[in-house]
């Protein structure tokens, strides 16, 4: 038997029971230590210089055991290993800590690799697919050396008569060199006969006229690896079997398609807890994720859709993280992908904590909602409030505008306003042309009205095939007026939120100071070339180059942009172009200078807006007043403003260069 660690220098060899053994590295049930560098530590705490140990190859560890009479067989053959002959193992045997019994080599990446025959460990037959499939009674028993030439993922099941007691799934990379984490998907092939098959007849068309069914949903079981360093990985990271379906609409008709991964109890209960981003590392608990092509901008770029999104962390917008990875279908290099958060109730519990149980998580296209997670019939509920009363308290009718005074009150129980104008910031700021009636998620528990969720910007900035474009230069708020001249402004469709607010004094001063702020302070230039540049340092030239000369892309409506410059081009006037739609919109004044600080232990409100900083300046517009509200922090209390006033909360009228300082004791 020979396996061989690619790029490795040296190599150990061990002769047990005549068989020779080149070891390989650690394997995922490794006794050692992996330190922070992701090298492995031996028995007695120093690195092992090529990562390799006796103890993680395929069979020392266990015929050391058994040569040593500390594993004695059962009169039919099989272990003693401390577990009950024939019960059935749900995982992968590396990760059962009672025997440490390895069925197949590591997995990971080769210079050359034979695969010897597995030893059974219940006294059943070793039966082994090599083409993405999962073992049955009726595959072949593995009775001699697999030779294993190319990328290949190899499924191995001890079967004891018709039932499988212990599985495995590795994936072998033979001569493959990957500078960017890889995700190794294996399935079976029947998916990619019925749903990811050629579709070139279709590329960027109407995917319901694809030969391929790809828009008939339809989900199968998937095994995947997650390699963190590419082909410099020590060993995987972690694997999980999962479904996998396809998602997305156009997007499907590419020779790259965006599918889901989704972790369910009929394939393997629990969450993947991994640090998937290092955006906020602490989140690390997932019930799947996606795998995204780039969406419409799979024929313009890798960065803009990622970054664009990105621009809002820190900000209390609700985004849908990513980064960046290689995607291999049963050893096929299918190039780099987007991996992203699933937007189910579990995203909510991984961003924020709450019980998943407890979330309603819709998703609405046109004036169709549903749920995602819980129930949508609260959200629909909250579009019948807003489309049935009036929110006008610019009325000289006094039980009117009382009314209409309540109803906002109210409208704060269901939404989130002050989260919802963040978010509108970000939209209007990105310019999506592919929202406002589509493209929408929202979310709320028991103690959070609902929150709107940044994601699918492929359309924005300007992009060239949106809808937006071919309306000409139309503001933003008239496009969410009167989306592609649709209609879908109406009551029951997300865009007659703001149509309703809008008529709202209190709203629309709030929406305006939430905007300034989101302008000032995330919706910028600067923030915009740093999102580029990370996403950009993800994809290594040599990475980005195999992607394009291994995959088709139809033509798009201008050339490739490796770098991200269009976006970072277009963001060059944007922040100020938009404050100027913000201004015609609202009738403000010109921009000012305004700064907001706290004395003490406390930080203030600026329309119930959390600010970055407590001694912040921002950008604001003249003719729009603030309203601060000095918040104490725990012992502390507030004192009144630095120029003697003692309201709280205090509406204000600032000109340029006017600061207002809370004092705290």
């Amino acid at each position: 038997m020979v396996f061989k660690r690619f790029a490795i220098a040296t190599s150990l060899v061990f002769n047990l029971s005549s068989v020779t053994l080149l070891a390989a590295c650690g394997d995922d049930g490794s006794a050692n230590k992996v330190d922070e560098t992701g090298e492995v530590i031996g028995p007695d705490g120093k690195v092992i210089p090529d990562s390799i140990l006796a103890s993680d190859s395929l069979y020392t560890w266990y015929l050391d055991e058994l040569a040593k009479g500390k594993i004695p067989l059962n009169p039919d053959g099989s272990s003693s290993s401390g577990k009950d002959s024939g019960k059935d193992v749900t995982g992968d045997e590396e990760e059962d800590a009672d025997t440490k019994v390895h069925m197949l080599p590591p997995a990971g990446f080769y210079s050359e690799l034979t695969v010897p025959v597995p030893l059974p460990l219940y006294g059943g037959k070793i039966r082994c697919t090599f083409n993405g499939s999962m073992p049955t009674k009726k595959t072949p028993e593995f009775a001699e050396p697999y030779e294993i030439t190319r990328n290949t993922p190899v499924r191995c099941a001890e079967f004891v008569k018709d039932s499988i007691v212990r599985k495995s799934s590795h994936t072998f990379f033979i001569n493959e060199t990957v500078a960017m984490p890889v995700v190794a998907i294996t399935v079976d092939s029947a998916f990619f006969r019925e749903r990811y098959g050629n579709t070139s007849d279709c590329y960027g068309q109407d995917p319901y006229f694809c030969s391929v069914p790809i828009m008939q949903e339809a989900e199968y079981p998937v095994h995947v690896e997650f390699f963190e360093k590419g082909s410099s990985s020590v060993k995987k990271a972690w694997q999980i079997d999962a479904g996998i379906s396809l998602m997305g609409n156009y997007s499907r008709t590419y020779e790259k398609k965006p599918v889901a991964i989704k972790m369910k109890k009929e394939y393997q209960d629990g969450r993947l807890k991994y640090s998937l981003f290092s955006t906020r590392p602490e989140d690390n608990k997932f019930k799947g994720f996606n795998l995204r092509n780039g969406g419409n901008r799979y024929v313009g770029d890798f960065v803009a859709d990622p970054a664009m999104a990105s621009v809002v962390e820190g900000s209390s917008v609700d985004y849908q993280r990513s980064r960046q990875v290689v995607v291999f279908y049963n050893g096929v290099y299918m190039g780099i992908h987007d991996l992203r958060e699933r937007l189910n109730e579990h995203f909510v519990e991984t961003n924020h904590g709450i019980d998943s149980k407890s979330v309603d998580m819709i998703k609405q296209v046109k004036d169709v909602v549903t749920a995602n997670g819980g129930s949508a019939e609260s959200y629909v509920s909250m579009l019948k409030f807003i489309g049935d009363n009036h929110f006008n308290t610019d009325t000289s009718d006094a039980k009117e505008a009382k009314k209409a005074a309540k109803n906002y009150k109210d409208v704060q129980t269901m939404l989130d306003v002050g989260s919802y104008a963040d978010y509108m910031a970000a939209q209007i700021y990105l310019r999506n042309g592919d929202w406002p009636s589509n493209n929408v998620r929202a979310w709320r528990s028991p103690d959070q009205p609902y929150r709107f969720i940044l994601f699918d910007l492929d359309q924005g900035f300007g992009w060239e095939w949106s809808a937006l474009w071919r309306a000409g230069p139309v503001s933003m708020f008239d496009w969410i007026r009167d989306d592609r001249e649709s209609g879908r402004t109406g009551p029951n469709f997300f865009a007659h939120i703001f149509v309703k607010l809008r008529k709202n004094p209190d709203f629309c001063r709030m929406f305006v100071n939430h905007g300034a702020v989101m302008l000032t302070s995330y919706l910028t230039y600067e923030r915009m070339v740093a999102a580029v540049n990370r996403v950009n340092s993800e994809i290594p030239d040599s990475e980005m180059d195999r992607d394009l000369n291994t995959l088709e892309r139809p033509g798009g409506p201008y050339p490739f942009d490796r770098t991200g410059y269009y976006v970072v081009s277009y963001a060059q006037t944007r922040t100020q172009g938009t404050r100027d739609e913000y201004r015609a919109e609202f009738g403000l004044g010109d921009d000012i200078k305004v700064t907001i600080a706290s004395s003490g232990n406390g930080s203030v409100l600026v329309d119930g807006m959390k600010l970055p900083s407590t001694n912040y300046t921002g950008i604001f517009f003249a003719g729009n007043k603030l309203l601060l509200q000095a918040v104490p922090a725990a012992g502390a209390t507030f004192a009144g403003w630095s120029d003697k006033n003692t309201d709280n909360p205090r509406l204000v009228s600032p000109k340029d260069g006017a600061k207002f300082t809370a004092k705290f004791k």
